[in-house]
């Protein structure tokens, strides 16, 4: 069983802390459901064990201090209040030694917007790229100018080291993370069923292909997930962040790793996959919604990607239909 670690401390926004051991319950649910062996074990944490005074003014109780504990595999920092930062807030040294020994043992770090301030402080995030909140950009590269700081709709991974630009891009690294741990299709079931939004709008943005600074090509993947169901052409791409052809195809794949059009196809089949756990349309249907007039070819295109048709990648949505998270 995996071991999670989230901390708190005086300061920390309270939704943070309770939305990551919401999604681990959540997680927790489904796998009993599905007869399946439970995967995280989850504590909240605290410097010295003692009750901690979140931003809103009301009391946090933490399980144990970060010293009674350990073994953890994924550690969450919950974001600090944006005035204490601006104010001058800095994590506690012992915290710091502890982020740090973890990381070094192996665990993963995901820090949740301004939370990443944790990271920086303690030398953990030097020359990385890490996703933090819009507003807060500025600051945070003024006083740690060796790391480099973008604003991110959703989440940005260097090694061990997870950062998100708000608080559904937090969901977006935990979903990940999930999928890496119990594979694609359960975190794709957990996703539909963690009431952040509507499953048929839970947007394709395949964050593994993020990873980079490029704001035009960041641009151009926010589009393209907003508009994956219409006619895209590398012209019609173009056209949209003002670039020419040739030059949008070499940037698309510096920054992503894919071409436009293989981009286009897997934000597709992403959007489908979730379709077809969330609804009862047919894969006609859905085929069309994502995109794509000719059914076979959608089938022959899934299968390549995922490995199942989509008849076999839904199956398993049969066995959630008496699930009731209320």
């Amino acid at each position: 069983m995996k071991k999670v670690a989230i901390l708190s401390y005086d300061g920390c926004w309270g939704m943070g802390v309770f939305a990551a051991a919401d999604f681990f319950r959540i997680v927790a649910l489904l796998e009993q459901h599905l007869g399946l062996a439970q995967t995280y074990a989850v504590e909240v944490l605290s410097s010295d064990g003692a009750q901690v005074r979140a931003a809103s003014g009301h009391l946090i109780r933490p399980d144990a201090a970060i010293t009674q504990t350990g073994g953890h595999d994924l550690l969450i920092i919950p974001p600090v209040e944006g005035a204490r930062l601006v104010a001058g807030f800095t994590p506690e040294p012992d915290m710091l030694a502890w982020l740090t020994a973890r990381e070094r043992g192996g665990a993963r770090l995901l820090a949740m917007t301004t939370g990443v301030c944790f990271l920086a402080e303690a030398g953990l995030a030097d020359h990385r790229l890490l996703a933090t909140h819009w507003a807060y950009v500025r600051q945070m590269k003024k006083r740690y100018p060796t790391c480099q700081f973008v604003p991110q709709q959703s989440f940005l991974q260097a090694g061990s080291i997870w950062s998100t630009g708000t608080l559904n891009g937090s969901f977006d690294a935990l979903l990940e993370i999930l999928a890496l741990d119990r594979g694609d299709q359960f975190a794709q079931l957990c996703a539909t069923h963690l009431l952040v939004s509507a499953p048929a709008q839970l947007n394709p943005i395949l964050p593994g292909h993020r990873n980079h600074c490029d704001e035009v090509i960041l641009r151009l993947q926010n589009w393209i997930d907003s508009h994956h169901a219409e006619a895209i052409t590398i012209e019609r791409m173009g056209h949209e962040v003002a670039l020419a052809e040739r030059t949008l195809k070499r940037r698309f794949q510096q920054a992503t790793r894919l071409s436009p059009n293989l981009y286009v196809q897997k934000v597709r089949i992403d959007r489908a996959k979730k379709l077809l756990l969330a609804n009862s349309l047919s894969v006609k249907a859905i085929a069309y919604e994502v995109g794509y007039e000719n059914v076979s070819f959608f089938v022959r295109l899934f299968k390549t990607h995922v490995g199942q048709t989509p008849a076999q990648w839904r199956k398993c949505e049969t066995l959630l239909n008496t699930f009731d998270l209320g």
